[in-house]
């Protein structure tokens, strides 16, 4: 089953979704918002968020936004093509905001951007994203 099928944005697909404790807000008009809960299991040997952390939720922003747009008539989902991550702040466990916005949706290429921020409100990441749009096979 592909995520656009049966989506609901509700519940996670994946088990990465409930790792993260992904749990969609927005997902319309090119927009996301996403918010995630990640505990110590994300904890690098100097006791922050592994930046790993920090890539998956942005990118997961960066791909929601694109799947809010994408013509579910023509394509079956996305991947990721490129995902370029600035780190302005340490992360530690807790809650975490990502918002990210479609750029550019075209025929077989879309890019996206999203900043994420920490339950005090202070921007620790932010990425953009290029993803390759998955056509689907004729019929």
């Amino acid at each position: 089953m592909t995520p656009l099928q049966g989506f609901d944005p509700d519940k996670p697909f994946s088990q990465i979704g409930e790792l993260i404790g992904r749990e969609l807000v927005v997902m319309e008009n090119g927009l996301s918002e996403v918010h995630f809960e990640l505990g110590d299991i994300w904890l690098n040997m100097q006791g922050i968020l592994h930046g790993g952390a920090f890539a998956t939720m942005l990118d997961t922003a960066c791909g929601v936004a694109a799947r809010s747009v994408l013509d579910v008539e023509k394509y079956r989902g996305q991947v990721t093509l490129e995902l370029k991550t600035s780190y302005l702040k340490a992360g530690h466990p807790g809650k975490y905001i990502a918002k990210g916005k479609v750029l550019r949706m075209g025929r077989s290429v879309s890019f996206s951007e999203a900043v994420l921020w920490n339950d005090q409100g202070e921007e620790v990441a932010r990425a953009s994203a290029t993803f390759k749009l998955l056509p689907r096979e004729a019929s």
